[in-house]
């Protein structure tokens, strides 16, 4: 073999590496724009999330108040109103106060019976900014959905 044809033969070789070495770069490039699309998917699991925990906070909603719900015998009658026990209690909701401290204050009132249920309520339903100061009488036959429409209207 002559010189020459060395020398085109190492030129080629330099050559095809230098494609290979394109064609990964590219090959890399392409990997990337796919994580756009998985950016994307995960977006669309966050908000499927929400929803669910959205979901979740009316079930427990649905069944808190469906435990409140007395289920009679077909021959029992109901008991006399004067004989039910209900808690009522004046709430007094005082600035700087959030939606933690209220249903702390309520579940010791005995109105309410878990205060997380109540804070997740609030905020699966984006109701604990709009909780307004004053003084609320509440009771314990009221369902944690009736309490937080009282609290978080305005005032005219």
């Amino acid at each position: 073999m002559n010189k020459s044809t060395l020398r085109s033969f190492g030129i080629g070789l330099f050559i095809a590496g230098a494609a290979f070495q394109l064609q990964s770069n590219f090959f890399d490039k392409e990997i990337k724009n796919s994580t756009t699309s998985d950016t994307a998917a995960l977006k669309t699991s966050q908000e499927e999330l929400t929803n669910v925990k959205q979901q979740l906070a009316q079930l427990q909603l649905d069944l808190e108040n469906a435990k409140k719900v007395p289920v009679l015998d077909k021959e029992e009658k109901p008991k006399d109103e004067s004989t039910d026990v209900d808690t009522k209690s004046i709430l007094i909701i005082e600035p700087g106060m959030n939606s933690i401290d209220i249903g702390s204050t309520l579940e010791s009132l005995g109105v309410i019976s878990n205060k997380q249920d109540f804070e997740d309520y609030l905020i699966a339903q984006d109701l604990a900014i709009r909780i307004q100061i004053g003084e609320y009488e509440l009771d314990s036959s009221m369902t944690i959905k009736e309490i937080a429409e009282k609290i978080t209207k305005n005032k005219k």
